[in-house]
């Protein structure tokens, strides 16, 4: 088996050998043809020149040619090498064998046949197969196969190599490798060699995308053409000549890379490519405002706007959609980039409290994109502006009302008052303004008292306000108002400029008063010319008129001096606090000022007017003497009430003295217990003392200027004289001072003793006085008014007696003149009871206008049936008569009821503590006290003198016992006195706890006094008793001053009460404001007018 083996493995050798002589011989056919139709296809197309789909012919054809010689002398080979497919067979290979080998022939051919049967006959095939491998082993099989024979086919290859080797050694290389390369290139256009050269001077052929490009070229060479084409993808295109030789072409809006070739004189460039660059491209932005809280703005949204103006402390924040970018910058002084949130997608955000500029930038690998610049104008937080208007209250000047607008960018926190007095600049007082909201524009009004904010007259004030607004960002900012000042008037200055309106006043009134008699005279003048003419001339209506005209003048006169009275009345209220007669008496004059104009009166001018063009003599004639009975009122009224405010005003004058006097005996006395201290330095007092000197001077001024009101009335007051106590207290004052200037403190404490009890006498007698003289008025007006409501009744009585007997008799009977006679005196009679009420009216305001206006009528009524009575016209003259009657029974129901309201202010008069009345001798309240205490100092100086009469045995027994028993009397007499007034106290447990201690010490120094044992303990007690009898007088005071308060409570109100209407009426008129704003811009102007009215209508 192993011969066999050997056999088969020696075939295989042979056939390897086989295949390789053959894959040899291959590769030098192979090479030979491959060169050769180089050659040729190369020479071809060298000379052919063709064109791209030829030489893509020649490239396949050259390629298929090549391929079918290399499978036949390659491919074949070596798969027949490689056992691949079908291949050389044992039984070929054997007979390849036997052909070279004569000796061996048939033999290795046989042996594979027996080979092939020795698995039927073995035994003597195998036999004959062992004598033929022994025959055949020693034959080299291989050796059939000559590999070096194949160096004869190399002559094959010999021809195209000598021709390749011809054509590279002449210089002609280009034959085969220009044309080789133009075969390779099939698809690539080549032109003829062209005698000049193309030259591109662009230095890169790089284009951005979407901008233009200018290509520009120029020719070299020894001929130069005139003109140049491009040939871009199928166009071609002229170029433009720049200069000789040099051409252009500008390419537009590239998109895409480009390729492109010269042509010029037929000949073709290489093809070039125009390569496009990507360009980074902001498609768009949009940017987000966040604004500041505080601001109270909403997030805004903006899109592609680059300037911006926003408010400071705003955070934007930038969104960039963009195109062909890697990165995106945003370029302020210093340059940031974005961050990138998605492809092509970038942002950016920042607070911002200052001006700036920035642009916007994208870039990619390439490039950097454009950029545009914008501005962000950044607005600071404007400080707050404030608009302020005064307004003083006409009638108390410390009312202050204020209007005013604030405005801020973005919104008032707060709004504040700020003040302080002039004499203390140290500290500003803050007081907070209510505002409606919190909003950026914002109207206010504002109200203050500065009383209440504790300005005292004649003490100046400044102020101001101050608004802050509500910046988030560098802290809340205000602004202040411009400064205000205020001088309050001081109290002199306040009763110097009463005195001035009220001065003011009278002449208004003695000017009216002058007007209606002049009216009056007209009125008379233009009655006679009426009774002349037969017919109401042209003359006769311009008189009407010009006494119309009169009239009318008359009535704003009138008019404005009420309106000055409430206003003078009302402004000397503020400083003063007068008593509750006062004010009475106040209420009641300010009515009849208000009276004075009857409506009647203005009802008949008004018809009068109306009635000039029509009117006839008759009319014209009644209606004037109705005026003329009116104005006849009028002119009454007006000396009336003249009379009347300055006997008030003289009232006031003296209440004021009254009271000024009391408080300096009390300031006298606070500086005499200081001089007894002795703690303060002499030269602090002495200057205190010289103050006080001052102020006596001055009341005494003032007491000399009511005295001479006083004796401009018609009906005067009984004003004591008080010469000779003003020199005895002005004499103890510059003692005073002089004893304090030497340093006499306790002997000036004495003398300021002294002095402050003599003006307190000079207050209760000119209090007295006043009480005592009010009383007896008093008096007299009920029993005059008395008088005259009796005489009315007998004179309506009369007239009835009169009125029913001229309706009996004959008009010819002898009895008619009497009764003629009668009604004539009945006439006197009542003008004497005009005469006499008009005097009483003038002394007492609770008779009002009405009374005689009654009286007037009356009168008339009966001088117009005198005359009837005359003509004999007893029918007429009876209704006149019984409207006599009808008046004066109306008036004597007025009078009535006038009487009995004056008996019980007379009582209530009786029955007021400290009043003095002509059947009253006792004294109550502060005055009674004050006595009490006078009487308390005087026993205690009894006692001192007796205490000192012991001591040097000098007192007659009898005497002493006498001195004793009075001295024990007095003391008596106070303490049943005090018991009298705890009585009268109620509520009020303090004070009758002091006076039932001081009764009881007062009756322990009765028994020391009736036992003659006044000792030093005595004398300490009347001490302590003098003390409380001083706490006791202060405190009446006080309850005296709260009594006052109390009566005159609403005049504290009066002035709030005022203003709040006006400041009631200043937030209508916003409000109206406010409304008409809304008023719908389509309206016409006509019902934009009706609703203006409207809101008129409504808001008053």
């Amino acid at each position: 088996m192993s011969e066999r083996n050997v056999l088969i493995g020696k075939l295989e050798e042979f056939i390897s050998k086989y295949y390789k002589n053959l894959l040899l011989k291959g590769v030098i056919y192979f090479v030979s043809v491959f060169l050769l139709f180089i050659i040729i296809f190369s020479i071809v197309e060298y000379f052919g020149q063709f064109n791209s789909s030829v030489r893509t012919i020649l490239f396949w054809s050259f390629s298929i040619l090549n391929a079918a010689v290399f499978w036949r002398w390659i491919a074949i080979p070596l798969k027949g090498l490689y056992r691949l497919g079908s291949s050389l067979s044992h039984y070929d290979a054997a007979k390849i064998i036997g052909q070279h080998f004569r000796d061996i022939e048939d033999k290795l051919t046989n042996l594979l046949q027996l080979q092939e049967l020795s698995s039927q006959e073995n035994a003597l095939i195998e036999a004959s197969i062992e004598q033929k491998i022994k025959l055949l082993k020693p034959i080299p099989f291989s050796s059939a196969i000559d590999l070096k024979a194949n160096t004869a086919y190399l002559k094959y290859a010999i021809i195209p190599v000598g021709i390749l080797c011809v054509l590279f050694l002449s210089g002609n290389k280009k034959v085969v490798v220009d044309s080789s390369a133009r075969i390779l290139s099939y698809n690539t256009n080549f032109v003829p060699q062209a005698p000049f050269n193309f030259i591109v001077d662009n230095p890169n052929l790089e284009a951005i995308k979407g901008n233009d490009f200018l290509l520009e070229m120029h020719f070299a060479g020894a001929e130069i053409p005139m003109k140049s084409a491009i040939i871009v993808g199928e166009n071609r295109y002229e170029m433009r000549q720049n200069s000789t030789g040099h051409f252009s072409f500008l390419f537009k809006n590239i998109q895409e890379s480009q390729t492109f070739r010269f042509e010029a004189n037929s000949y073709g460039s290489e093809i070039y490519t125009l390569n496009v660059i990507p360009k980074p491209i902001v498609n768009y932005f949009s940017i987000k405002l966040d604004y500041p809280k505080y601001t109270n703005r909403k997030t805004e949204n903006l899109k592609n706007v680059g300037n911006l103006q926003v408010p400071q402390g705003t955070k934007i924040k930038w969104s960039i959609a963009t195109k062909e970018s890697e990165r995106v910058y945003l370029r302020f002084k210093k340059s940031v980039e974005c961050t990138r949130v998605e492809k092509n997608e970038f942002e950016y955000d920042r607070i911002f409290l200052k001006n700036t500029n920035y642009s916007i930038v994208a870039q990619n690998d390439f490039l950097l994109g454009d950029s545009i610049l914008y501005e962000i104008n950044v607005i600071p937080d404007a400080y707050p502006s404030i608009e302020v208007k005064e307004t003083l209250d006409s009638i108390n000047t410390m009312w202050h009302y204020f209007e005013g607008y604030a405005e801020d960018d973005y919104g008032i926190e707060e709004l504040m008052f700020k003040y302080r007095f002039l004499d203390d600049t140290s500290n500003w007082v803050s007081d907070f303004v209510q505002l409606t909201n919190k909003s950026n524009k914002q109207d206010f009004s504002f109200a203050v008292d500065f009383k209440d904010l504790g300005l005292k007259y004649g003490v100046g004030l400044e102020y101001f306000f101050e608004v802050w607004d509500n910046d988030g960002i560098n802290g809340r900012k205000s602004t202040k108002s411009s400064l205000f000042n205020f001088q309050a008037a001081s109290v002199d200055e306040l009763e110097a400029m009463a005195e001035e309106e009220n001065a003011q006043l009278k002449n208004s009134l003695e000017e009216s008063k002058k007007l209606a008699e002049d009216i009056q005279k007209d009125l008379e003048e233009l009655q006679r010319q009426l009774l002349k003419d037969k017919e109401l001339s042209w003359e006769d209506k311009q008189k009407t008129k010009e006494l119309l005209e009169k009239q009318e003048n008359l009535k704003k006169k009138v008019n404005n001096i009420q309106k000055q009275q409430k206003q003078n009345q009302l402004a000397e209220n503020v400083y003063q606090k007068p008593n509750e007669e006062l004010l009475r008496k106040q209420e009641e004059i300010q009515r009849l000022f208000d009276s004075i104009m009857n409506d009647e009166l203005q009802e008949m001018m008004q018809e009068l007017k109306e009635m000039m063009n029509t009117i006839d003599k008759e009319e014209l004639q009644k209606m004037l003497e109705d005026m003329q009975q009116s104005d006849e009122d009028i002119e009454k009224e007006l000396d009336r009430t003249l009379e009347l405010f300055k006997q008030m005003e003289l009232e006031q004058k003296l209440e004021k003295s009254i009271d000024d006097l009391q408080q300096l005996a009390e300031k006298q006395r606070e500086l005499a217990q200081e001089s007894n201290k002795g703690k303060q330095d002499k030269e602090s007092l002495a200057k205190k003392q010289e103050e006080l000197n001052k102020e006596f001077e001055a009341l005494q001024d003032d007491l000399e200027k009511t005295k001479e009101l006083n004796d401009q009335l018609e009906y005067k007051q009984d004003i004591p004289d008080t010469k000779s106590n003003e020199e005895k207290i002005k004499e103890d004052m510059q003692k005073s001072t002089e004893q304090l200037q030497k340093n006499m403190k306790k002997q000036a404490s004495k003398n300021q003793n002294k002095a402050a009890d003599k003006i307190e006498e000079m207050s209760q007698s000119l209090q007295s006085a006043l009480q005592q003289a009010q009383s007896d008025a008093a008096a007299e007006d009920m029993q005059t008014l008395r008088q005259i409501l009796e005489n009315l009744i007998r004179l309506s009585l009369d007239q009835e007696n009169i009125l029913k007997s001229i309706v009996k008799i004959n008009l010819n009977s002898p009895l008619y003149l009497d009764y003629l006679q009668l009604q004539n005196k009945l006439q006197a009679d009542a003008q004497i009871i005009e005469d006499s009420l008009f005097a009483l009216s003038k002394r007492q305001p609770q008779i009002e206008s009405v009374v005689n206006s009654e009286i007037n009528s009356i009168n008339s009524s009966m001088e117009k049936a005198l005359i009837e009575m005359a003509e004999r016209r007893s029918s007429r003259a009876s209704e006149r008569q019984q409207f006599a009657m009808t008046a004066a029974n109306n008036l004597a129901l007025i009078l009535s009821e006038v009487l009995e309201q004056m008996q019980k202010d007379l009582a209530n008069m009786d029955d007021k503590p400290g009043s003095k009345m002509c059947n009253k001798g006792n004294k109550s309240g502060a005055q009674g006290m004050k006595e009490m205490k006078k009487m308390q100092q005087q026993i205690q100086e009894q006692m001192k003198n007796m205490m000192q009469g012991k001591k040097g045995k000098k007192s007659n027994k009898g005497k002493s016992s006498k001195g004793i028993a009075q001295l024990a009397a007095q003391q008596e007499m106070i303490r049943q006195r005090m018991g009298e007034i705890r009585d009268e106290l109620s509520g009020d447990k303090n004070a009758k706890d002091n006076i039932d201690k001081m009764m009881k010490k007062m009756e322990e120094n009765e028994v020391d006094i009736i036992n003659d044992q006044i000792t030093r303990e005595t004398l300490l007690r009347q001490e302590s008793i003098m003390s409380r009898l001083l706490e006791a007088d202060k405190a009446q005071r006080e309850r005296d001053k709260d009594k006052q308060k109390q009566s005159t409570e609403w005049m504290d109100n009066l002035s709030k009460r005022l203003i709040n209407p006006f400041e009631d009426y200043q937030k209508e008129k916003q409000k109206q404001e406010e409304l008409l704003r809304t008023i719908p811009p389509s309206f016409t102007p006509f019902y934009k007018n009706k609703v203006k009215d409207y809101f008129k209508e409504n808001g008053e």
